[in-house]
């Protein structure tokens, strides 16, 4: 009797315990579960296995649904419904109910499912190209417009398949309003697609006004972009309107000192921009502009060589004079300046190969000198000239050059006819 009070007075302690074990054991067999499912649809590549194990697995049911859209809409619902019982927060379910609800013909229904997966999954690009397509299939460009702007603020690697599209697109004016929206807040793929714009529109009308629609915004063309721009103006022939758009480019202070030759002092930064002087780099060769002594301003022009052969052609600038006679003249002071047929500057007329005018040659070394070149802009076929600094020779033993030049208070200026003279 004794024995039987004591087993009742450690039931209570005994059941809890059986109950711990029970509950544990079920814990460990739904680990096993999961992990299995987890196993079939990450590891096996297997979501028909993964619901095998677990009829409610969201990952399994979701790949199942994503997989039967096309092939078996009822089929397809069913699993994305069983996976947002699982994961409700999930975007692609969403996404893809959307689609399955648009191809049923309930489309608010699909545009609700569509704006809840965006929201959903804000930062997932294949969600957000997706509710973009859908939008597009809707005739709502704008829209779409904003989804992608998501996918490519979160996804860089995009760009490349999202650009030529967008570029197509800009091509209609039905489509402009759309991207002036977007370009009220700063979009930051916007310089690159310009550039790429730029270089790939297949008519100029589509730069221009993609270029006139991100003017006074906070998307104002960066030098890489006026750079795109001014090169496809260039390019298509459109020089005029390439000078203008320079020149509006400039600070104001530098619009005064713009004559025949822009910068000829070297007191401003080389910009390689426009209708200033355009610098290519080369490993041999050593340009910028720096002080010394008896510049006619702070800096001059100071090109180095260190020994290599090199063709030196690599600084110029266009130049837009009118028909007449003219005088480029500067000062120069070579600093030891090694070089066989030695360093000058010579002027051509846009797509000409013989020069107008090339100045005397300079090398050795001599304090600071001043030259003058004569020449005259033909009347037809030279609109547009080209100022370039040389290495004159013609064999490859002419290119090598060691040691430093400098140039300043370079000038074009018209030549006063006596008639002209008081």
């Amino acid at each position: 009797m004794a024995r039987l009070a004591g087993f009742n007075s450690r039931r209570p302690g005994a059941l809890r315990w059986a109950l711990l074990g029970v509950a544990g054991a079920f814990l460990a067999w739904r680990i096993v579960v999961l992990n299995l499912a987890d196993h079939h649809a990450q590891e096996l590549k297997d979501p028909a296995a993964a619901v095998a194990w677990d009829a409610g697995h969201p990952g399994a049911n979701l790949a199942l649904g994503l997989r039967d859209v096309a092939t078996d809409p009822d089929a397809a619902l069913a699993r994305l419904q069983a996976a947002l019982d699982g994961n409700p927060g999930e975007g692609r379910a969403y996404a893809a109910l959307g689609l399955l609800l648009e191809n049923r013909g309930e489309a608010e229904r699909a545009s609700l499912a569509m704006e809840t997966a965006s929201r959903l999954a804000p930062q997932r690009s294949d969600v957000q190209m997706e509710v973009a397509t859908f939008w597009m299939r809707r005739g709502d460009f704008a829209r779409a417009l904003t989804h992608w702007d998501t996918v490519l603020r979160h996804n860089p690697r995009q760009q490349a398949q999202l650009f030529p599209g967008l570029v197509e697109l800009a091509g209609d004016p039905a489509r402009h309003a759309a991207f002036m929206q977007l370009l009220g807040k700063p979009v930051q793929w916007w310089p690159a697609f310009f550039v790429h714009a730029a270089n790939r529109a297949p008519n100029v009308d589509t730069v221009r006004v993609l270029f006139n629609l991100q003017k006074g915004g906070p998307n104002a063309a960066s030098p890489d972009m006026l750079r795109a721009w001014l090169a496809r103006l260039q390019k298509e022939g459109l020089w005029l309107e390439a000078w203008f758009v320079w020149l509006d480019s400039l600070p104001k202070d530098q619009i005064d000192r713009v004559g025949y030759l822009y910068n000829g002092s070297f007191e401003a930064p080389i910009s390689n921009l426009g209708f200033d002087w355009i610098h290519q780099k080369h490993g041999a060769v050593s340009l910028d502009t720096a002080g010394t002594y008896e510049s006619s301003g702070d800096r001059a022009l100071r090109v180095s060589f260190r020994g290599l052969r090199v063709q030196f052609q690599h600084l110029h600038q266009f130049l837009m004079l009118p028909p007449g006679d003219f005088h480029l003249q500067g000062r120069v002071r070579p600093d030891n300046l090694q070089a066989p047929q030695g360093m000058q500057w010579a002027l051509y007329c846009v797509g000409q190969q013989a020069p107008l005018a090339v100045t005397e040659r300079f090398r050795g070394a001599t304090p600071w000198t001043r030259f003058r070149t004569p020449f005259s802009v033909p009347a037809e076929g030279c609109p547009v000239q080209m100022l370039r600094l040389e290495l004159a020779g013609s064999v490859r033993l002419d290119f090598e050059a060691d040691g430093t030049i400098w140039f300043d208070d370079l000038r074009v200026e018209p030549v006063r006819s006596a008639a002209a003279l008081p």
